[in-house]
């Protein structure tokens, strides 16, 4: 049988290979008879063999998976340990499969799961981990990955829907960009060799238009590789995390992006409290979890100053309303669940409120991208066409034409 390993080298160094021994223990003996220490072992399928070599990459939907694999064998009463072995075993992602075993080691160590799974599976939004971690703490994992995969399952699909919403005003913008390229780049310069050396008596308007045609035209080549490069600079520093914090919290400050980004917050907020109370955790150890899983640091703030309040006996709803975290409609709700002791319920109907504030926000935004982007594009060529008339108008006006 071949097993895929991750091991390390006397010298520190990190390898990763294959190996074919009769059973796990085997392939963890052979390999350290070689003098290299496993971190990890897992059984290489046919076709995770095949891509041996290639890192390719989980994505979202393999993540769910994983929370709900997870979720089916451990609610059916398999052995933690034993379940993540049996899904180290079964997976065809060599990236998974490394993983699982990775995760499997760090139970037989002894770690508590929540760590180890945060370690091992590190791409997962950070209020999964908070989720798993709480599920962990109340004795509830099974139900808490049922949750953490029915939550990335709603950003996925709202995520899908927003995508598909945007995918004609995307090649609207795309065509209508090409449209003034190509005439700064072909119509332009036929004209402009009518007027070389006579730019200041035409237009200014047709002289802008005219000039930035023809540096355009001459220079593609230098215009198109800046263009390259910008794209590769800006997509390199969305990938550093320091800069996109910085960018969030730039774009917090917007007018109209600011509120829409602090709905999207509290009814992830709300959300993830509401599940943390349906498994039984603390009121006061839920909210200090919920809070982490947020990324805006002026809400965590307000939050701290919130826990702050109800660790000193005051109501949630009171200490939410004395730092106007939310409207009195959410409120309302939250005393009401104070009072029945079904608080749990009561953010969650919390943060459907913000959800559907949010989505009616994308739709109302989605609905007016597309005649701006029909009156910006139109207009830039209008601009341009009026240039060119207003250049043509104007020969009579210029000596020695």
């Amino acid at each position: 049988m071949r097993f895929q390993y991750q091991a390390l080298q006397p010298n520190g160094r990190t390898i990763i290979g294959q190996i074919e021994a009769a059973s796990l223990r085997s392939a963890h003996r052979d390999l350290v008879k070689r003098g290299v220490q496993p971190t990890a072992i897992a059984a290489a399928s046919a076709r995770a063999t095949g891509r041996m070599g290639k890192k390719r990459k989980a994505r979202r939907r393999d993540y769910v998976y994983v929370l709900k694999e997870m979720h089916a064998l451990i609610a059916g009463g398999v052995p933690i340990a034993e379940a993540v072995a049996a899904l180290a075993d079964a997976t065809e992602h060599p990236a998974l499969a490394l993983a699982y075993a990775e995760l499997n080691a760090g139970l037989r160590r002894g770690e508590k799961f929540s760590t180890a799974f945060a370690r091992c599976f590190p791409a997962f939004p950070v209020y999964i981990y908070r989720v798993v971690e709480a599920g962990e703490l109340a004795g509830r994992l099974a139900e808490a990955l049922k949750d953490a995969a029915e939550q990335m399952e709603h950003e996925a699909r709202v995520g899908t829907e927003l995508r598909s919403a945007l995918v004609y005003p995307t090649f609207l913008v795309g065509f209508g960009v090409l449209a003034i390229l190509f005439i700064f780049i072909v119509v332009v310069p036929r004209f402009a060799t009518m007027f070389r050396g006579k730019f200041d008596s035409i237009p200014w308007l047709s002289y802008v238009v005219i000039v930035g045609g023809m540096w355009l035209h001459e220079h593609l080549l230098l215009a198109g590789t800046a263009a390259a490069l910008a794209a590769v600079a800006i997509a390199y520093l969305f990938l550093q995390p320091t800069f996109r914090a910085r960018a969030r919290e730039l774009a917090a400050r917007l007018p109209i992006l600011g509120p829409w980004l602090v709905e999207v917050e509290t009814a992830r907020w709300a959300a993830v409290l509401a599940r943390l109370l349906e498994n039984r955790v603390p009121l006061l150890q839920s909210l200090e979890l919920a809070r982490t899983a947020l990324w805006n640091r002026n809400i965590q703030t307000q939050l701290v100053q919130v826990e702050r309040g109800v660790r000193t006996g005051s109501a949630l709803a009171k200490a939410l309303d004395e730092h106007r975290f939310l409207p009195n409609t959410a409120l309302s709700l939250v005393r009401v669940g104070e009072r029945s002791g079904n608080l749990p319920e009561m953010m969650r109907s919390v943060a459907s409120i913000y959800e559907e504030i949010v989505r009616n926000r994308i739709r109302t935004a989605l609905s007016l991208i597309e005649p701006v982007a029909i009156v910006l594009i139109g207009g830039a060529i209008a601009l341009v066409a009026v240039a060119i008339f207003l250049a043509i108008t104007s020969i009579n006006n210029v000596p020695g034409l």
